[in-house]
């Protein structure tokens, strides 16, 4: 009789994770892809990316704001100096279809900012993100051939109009990028 208790009980547990992971509004989930930024394939994945979550609503919107002053690796560099990162997306009202928790996390080796949970706009969001203490030239890069993308679900990179990427001696950025929807954005060649 206990044996048919505990089987009963893994049993039902089962199919209520299995029922509950498959909603719509489910936050649990497998292992995400990890994408590896174009910058500098020889990087690895930053330990501890930083990440902010805030609640935006459908009627009011809002924002979500990282600022991060990072000393370690950058594109897979070792820096010698702090980076300061800013980023930021802003949400009119009715951008969001329902009043939810979201979060941005930056990773400053692959120069990829990524949101979650992963879902789509009612209409664009603009993404502006600020990089200030990295010479692009003592890292061998050609602005030139920097561009904002994100990856698809074939996983191609869709560019974001390279307009609004900007540069200075020690900085660069992207300045309010038109986001449709949530997924990871980066900075590649």
């Amino acid at each position: 009789m206990k044996k048919s208790k505990i089987s009963l009980v893994l049993m039902l547990s089962s199919l209520f994770l299995f029922t509950a992971a498959c909603q719509e509004d489910s936050t649990l989930s497998g292992p995400e892809q990890v994408t590896i930024n174009k910058l500098d394939k020889k990087s690895r994945h930053q330990k501890d990316p930083y990440t902010v979550s805030q609640l935006i609503t459908r009627k009011n919107g809002g924002k979500i704001t990282l600022k991060v002053n990072h000393k370690g690796e950058f594109l897979g560099k070792k820096m010698k100096k702090k980076v300061q990162i800013f980023a930021e997306i802003k949400f009119s009202p009715k951008t969001v279809l329902k009043d939810q928790t979201y979060t941005m996390t930056w990773d400053p080796v692959e120069c990829m900012v990524s949101f979650y949970p992963h879902m789509d706009f009612m209409k664009v969001a603009p993404l502006t993100i600020s990089v200030k203490g990295v010479d692009l030239k003592k890292l061998k890069i050609n602005k030139d051939d920097i561009k904002f993308v994100y990856l698809d679900a074939a996983g191609d990179d869709v560019f974001i109009d390279s307009k609004k990427i900007w540069f200075k001696k020690d900085s660069f950025g992207i300045l309010q990028a038109e986001i449709g929807h949530f997924s990871r954005y980066a900075f590649t060649r």
